[in-house]
């Protein structure tokens, strides 16, 4: 099963298990062996484990699991290294109550804690995956986009997500617990919970009902039990599950402070939209995405690889890096890990090198090279255009090489410390061909895709000439674009650039378009992360996204601003946040130690567990030495043909925050003072009060350790293992804010479940209704 054969049939990888049409039922699998067998799941024999006779750490073992197509499986192993202080910070029910993660088919899981395919993110709580067949991320926006109609308009995705859903429960149920919690891996999931709530309960004998202590655990997130199962489940999908409906009486609105709004942070803006709002809220961004010197003669056409506006964040993403490496080996090393990774774009990381470096020379822009480099990058449009063109008009191919050689000396001597700190011998010259084989590891293939790869490196610097001229004119196109700008769109002016573009695509735009949800621009504006350096563009790409500090920096510094010309325009009140994005969770830590209060779909399960008698409270992971060890992750990796390869190698254990912390402070030099400045400014954004009932919640890393389970919402084991992201005493103050500026998370509860919205949005009515005719479709009985 994991490497080769088992008793019933010939396995070539963990891939077998999961491909469609698979008859294989149950396994058991370590790293290096394992064995299938056709028990059901409730089985809690460990007899096929003991048969394997495996040289494994037992940490190692996993479990998998197809029922109905659905597959499930979970990390066993990790029951062996659960500490009982762990455990008992958690509180008392870690071994009757669990996770379950609702994932996407074919999608990469290899994530870093905080993200919910990550098992230590719900550390110490045991968390089982189901995976719903032929659930692509494509399919699932769809399924998402229809919300409550999702039966009607995908009834086979949605039949197949419940599927899941009912797998995950019966897996929980047969390894004893009697308690379940289900959050999403994807944000789309969240949008449609009210059809699957509702199709849920036309289930036959496998059919849940509302959970007779409350049909509801917190807004909108239904409370269930199973009768067949004896278990107690609990939908909490994400965060977007509050806002599902346009409908003020189904969305969080109606639990809104005066003068509150809660602001969406997602990976993707246009994602939320279709038809003519997504045409209208695409052409808001169409003219910073296409090159306009790009027409039928132009010779180097990068427009379907890579968009403008992500050329200019990749140049951001690594320019305050261009000054730390100037002194820092390490640092320097990380550059050369993130650049292997990365094909288009790779170029435009390096030209942030060369103008992080060059601005970081500036004197009169600030007393750090770090400030002159944050500051003073905006006014190097000369160099840029002398490199670029020639009275606005692009150099030609014959030239290029030429125009652009600063960025080549720029190059050479970091092209001899990585010879020398990689090999461990000094150089003081390189030869060509030397030179050739480290620059093509680096940037890869720099050629337009379907040309043929350059074959001398003569060929090879032409080809990145014209990368790097195509990144100068991208930065100097969307510079003269931008409103309000400041010279080149680097740095503070980028931030400046994008914040206020989204601040008015908020007012402008979206406040007026129709969609399926009560995103409306004022009350629950949206921020788009698709364009913040060293994030958006890697999520877009999937590739990782480094726990650097800079990575911290950027995603709170526009946020801020974001935040501050908002309020300042009138456009929103006081703010609590909401993550959308999965990618973003372990991002939230961060953002509570800055001061605010944010939700995502991890702490969201604490807020939940308060109303059942099993509060909650999430553990960070801690290694010394490597240990305690972790298991080879489940690895799915996306294959050119569209498919997926699924298998775990004992090189790549689940991801910890111990390991994701030894990157953080590699910048700490350059970019703590900026964020200890960000810190001080996030501190006059006006925010709101998350409150449960009558409770306030408490966030912040301090209140962690100073409150009971569920009443702090701080999710410790997202967090990196660091003693403190930013290294000044916490602002968390809810004396600051408003009596009147709240969110309210309890559930609704009107006394009567026949006049109750959400209760019949979810439990009651019809299964769904024909828009055409008007008519019922389906009837299904009330609760």
């Amino acid at each position: 099963f994991a490497r080769g054969k088992d008793r019933i049939d010939e396995l070539s990888s963990v891939g077998r298990f999961f491909s469609r049409g698979s008859t294989l039922e149950r396994a058991t699998a370590f790293t290096t062996t394992a064995a299938a067998c056709d028990r059901n799941a409730s089985g809690l024999s460990r007899a096929i484990a003991d048969d394997l006779d495996s040289k494994d750490h037992p940490v190692q073992e996993m479990e998998f699991y197809n029922i109905g197509g659905a597959k499930v499986f979970y990390y066993y192993g990790l029951d062996v290294i659960r500490s009982p202080g762990h455990i008992m910070a958690a509180g008392p029910h870690v071994r009757d109550t669990a996770i379950g993660v609702l994932m996407l088919d074919q999608y990469k899981i290899h994530e870093r804690p905080g993200d919910p395919s990550n098992p230590l993110t719900f550390w110490p709580y045991q968390t089982f995956y189901g995976i719903p067949q032929g659930i692509t991320f494509s399919k699932c926006k769809h399924v998402g986009s229809s919300g409550s109609e999702a039966l009607r308009d995908y009834p086979l995705e949605t039949s197949a997500i419940c599927q899941a859903l009912l797998a995950l429960a019966e897996v929980a149920s047969g390894r004893g617990y009697k308690r379940l919690i289900i959050v999403g891996d994807c944000g789309y999931y969240a949008l449609a919970a009210e059809a699957f709530a509702k199709n849920l309960s036309c289930w036959g004998s496998q059919s849940w009902v509302p959970h007779p202590d409350g049909a509801f655990a917190s807004f909108r997130c239904p409370r269930f039990r199973s009768p067949s199962l004896d278990l107690g489940i609990i939908l909490c999908l994400g965060t977007t599950q509050m806002i599902a409906s346009p409908e003020p009486e189904k969305n969080l609105s109606t639990q809104l402070g005066r003068g509150t709004s809660v602001v969406y942070v997602t990976a993707d803006t246009r994602g939320w939209y279709s038809g003519e709002a997504l045409e209208r809220v695409s052409a808001e961004y169409e003219p910073f995405l296409v090159r306009p010197w790009v027409t039928q003669k132009w010779h180097f056409n990068l427009g379907g690889q890579i968009s403008m506006l992500d050329i200019v964040a990749c140049v951001n993403s690594l320019l305050l890096t261009g000054v730390e490496i100037q002194n820092n080996d390490d640092a320097l090393l990380d550059v050369v890990e993130a650049l292997l990774e990365i094909n288009s774009g790779s170029t435009a990381h390096v030209v942030g090198l060369f103008l992080g470096h060059t601005a970081s020379q500036m004197e009169v822009y600030g007393e750090t090279p770090g400030q002159r480099a944050w500051l003073g990058s905006a006014h190097l449009t000369k160099l840029v255009e002398d490199m670029a063109q020639c009275d606005g008009v692009p150099h030609p191919e014959d030239i290029i090489t030429e125009k652009v050689s600063p960025v080549f000396e720029y190059l050479q001597p970091i092209l001899q410390r990585i010879s020398s700190v990689t090999l461990g011998t000094a150089t003081e010259t390189l030869t060509e061909d030397v030179e050739f084989r480290m620059l093509a590891a680096l940037i890869g293939n720099p050629v337009c895709k379907g040309s043929p790869p350059p074959a001398t490196y003569k060929e090879f610097k032409l080809a990145m000439a014209l990368r790097i001229q195509d990144t100068l004119l991208s930065l100097l196109t969307i510079g003269k674009h931008a409103d309000k700008s400041s010279g080149l769109p680097i740095g503070k002016s980028y931030v400046d650039f994008l914040a206020c573009f989204q601040a008015k695509l908020n007012r402008n735009v979206l406040s007026e378009v129709e969609s399926s949800h009560s995103i409306d621009g004022s009350k629950f504006p949206l921020f788009d992360c698709r364009f913040v350096p060293g994030f958006g563009f890697n999520v877009f790409k999937g590739l990782t996204v480094w726990t650097k500090m800079s990575n911290y920096h950027w995603m709170s510094t526009i946020l801020l601003r974001f935040s501050e010309i908002m309020q300042e325009q009138g456009w929103m009140g006081a703010a609590t946040y909401h993550f959308e994005c999965t990618e973003l969770f372990s991002f939230t830590p961060f953002f509570h130690e800055m001061g605010l209060p944010v939700v995502d779909g991890v702490n969201a399960i604490l807020i939940c567990s308060r109303s059942t008698d099993a509060p909650m409270r999430f553990v960070n992971f801690k290694q010394k030495n490597d240990q305690p060890p972790t298991p080879s992750a489940m690895v799915a990796d996306i294959l050119e043909d569209g498919g997926v390869s699924y298998y775990r190698d004992a090189m790549l254990p689940l991801r910890t925050p111990t390991i994701d912390s030894e990157i953080y402070t590699i910048d700490n030099n350059i970019c703590e003072p900026l964020m200890l400045a960000d810190r001080a400014r996030w501190k006059e954004v006006r925010l709101a009060q998350p409150l449960f009932e009558d409770f306030k919640l408490l966030w912040g890393f301090e209140s962690y350790s100073l409150s009971k389970p569920s009443d702090s919402i701080y999710p410790a084991s997202s967090a990196l293992d660091i003693s403190k992201y930013v290294e000044q005493e916490e602002l968390v103050d809810s004396t600051d804010i408003l009596q009147e500026n709240f969110v309210q998370y309890a559930p609704v509860n009107d006394g009567d479940r026949k006049t109750d919205v959400n209760f019949h949005s979810f439990f009651g009515g019809d299964l769904y209704r024909d828009r055409k005719i008007g008519r019922r479709s389906v009837a299904v009985k009330e609760s």
